[in-house]
């Protein structure tokens, strides 16, 4: 098998598993590429969904954070429609079991509620504006060989010089494409998402804010409530979630107060059931392949960001296609080029690790206590939840300062009295 640097020559065709963000923005940044290089190529996206449909539900809650209208338009040349917008999002607040924080923090940038599948229709017509072919079928097997790649669908094959992977952690996918490749499927939590309509004197009242939650539930890791354009988007995450998770968190008293009178005891018509990634995929490109977005598992460990992640995943791929190759060598350049993605991977584990903790010991009413009165630890947490800073450089700030030594201090102290209690209880 040749592990050559070739790049792509004029007629040779790639083709896209997937037409989300990634898989568009990926293919988008193909044809700019090529244009570039002075090279004709064919651009081939298979996407089984019509997303202007809005038939199917993302579990994507639908927020665009900061820097994503930075990466679109320097990028891809592209700039968010207005009507897209349903909310400019204010502001964040956090709760525990006991207590609220509303978080304030330097400013990054805006953030937006849209409604995905719009978005999703967008970034497919630039897709197809750019020159992409857009097959509306199924995909059933991908073949690949030393020369080349045959993707099969329900309808008409493709024949390639490479496939990118940009499928998200569906199921069906997952398997086509571990069964051609050495490619295994990243670690990944659950959630469950519901909707809930509250009227338009709720939301007015309630305003464009997010609610974190960190609440010491079994089953839960955090939850999350949206303000939508009619509508309250609602999510819960863990390994084992399910839709008594859902129940058990939407009838706890910290939600219970976003939540108007007439829909506290109502159980919600509809849940959503999805995953995404937790950490990288194992064998995420090879020979002739490559995985972006949620599929490779490259995005912010714990906090998403995954429409972020997907298009710069999909654009860094482009680039390596393009200027080097698909081989398994040329590839490399493409994961040089994720660093920023990787070098967080192990801080956003130690965050998710020391969360977890907290909320077993019951220690995050107190770490809210402490946020509030220090503008550096409310700056973690702030960065934490919106996304605006990477997990490397939020562990740092906090982790040299003098907060980091005081939190370490009540941990340990609040970790040896749980230890007590345990004992004294069993005794």
């Amino acid at each position: 098998m040749s592990d050559d640097l070739k790049p792509i020559q004029n007629g040779d065709t790639i083709c896209i598993f997937g037409g989300g963000p990634g898989g568009s923005g990926c293919a988008i940044a193909l044809k700019k590429e090529a244009e570039k290089l002075g090279k004709n190529i064919r651009v081939v996206i298979f996407e089984q969904k019509k997303f202007e449909e809005h038939r199917q539900y993302n579990q994507c809650i639908g927020v665009l954070s900061p820097p994503l209208e930075d990466i679109l338009r320097e990028n891809l040349g592209l700039e968010l429609p207005a009507d897209m917008i349903q909310k400019e999002i204010a502001g964040y607040c956090l709760h525990s079991d006991n207590r609220s924080l509303d978080l304030n923090g330097e400013e990054g940038g805006k953030s937006y509620a849209v409604k995905r599948s719009k978005f999703d229709a967008f970034m497919m017509l630039k897709a197809e504006e750019a020159g992409a072919e857009v097959v509306h079928n199924k995909v059933t097997a991908v073949e690949i060989a030393d020369e080349d790649v045959l993707v099969y669908s329900e309808g008409e094959n493709c024949r390639a010089a490479a496939v990118v992977g940009a499928f998200g952690l569906d199921d069906g996918s997952t398997r086509i494409f571990e069964q051609a490749t050495p490619y295994r499927q990243p670690d990944f939590l659950n959630t469950v998402i519901t909707k809930i309509y509250p009227g338009e004197d709720f939301l007015q009242e309630m305003g464009p804010t997010i609610h974190a939650f960190l609440l010491s539930r079994n089953g839960l890791e955090f939850g999350a409530i949206t303000p939508k354009d009619d509508h309250l988007s609602i999510n819960v995450a863990g390994g084992n979630v399910s839709s008594q998770v859902m129940l058990d968190f939407l009838r706890s008293a910290p939600v219970q107060r976003f939540l108007p009178e007439h829909k506290r005891r109502e159980k919600p018509l509809n849940y959503f059931r999805g995953k995404f990634p937790i950490g990288p995929a194992k064998n995420l490109f090879g020979h002739r392949y490559v995985t972006i977005g949620d599929a490779a598992g490259l995005i912010r460990p714990y906090k998403g960001k995954g429409i972020n992640s997907a298009c710069l995943t999909g654009i860094y791929a482009a680039k390596t296609i393009m200027n080097y190759g698909v081989s398994k060598k040329a590839f490399e350049f493409f994961i040089k080029d994720c660093k920023e993605l990787t070098q967080d991977l192990p801080y956003g584990r130690v965050l998710r690790w020391m969360t977890k903790l907290s909320l077993s010991f019951e220690f995050m009413d107190h770490l809210l206590k402490i946020a509030k009165d220090d503008s550096v630890f409310m700056n973690c947490l702030f960065n934490s939840v919106s996304g605006h800073k990477p997990y490397k450089q939020i562990f740092l700030e906090t982790a040299t300062a003098p907060i980091g030594f005081k939190m370490a201090a009540e941990g340990i102290n609040r970790f040896i009295l749980h230890k007590r209690l345990t004992v004294e209880n069993e005794t």
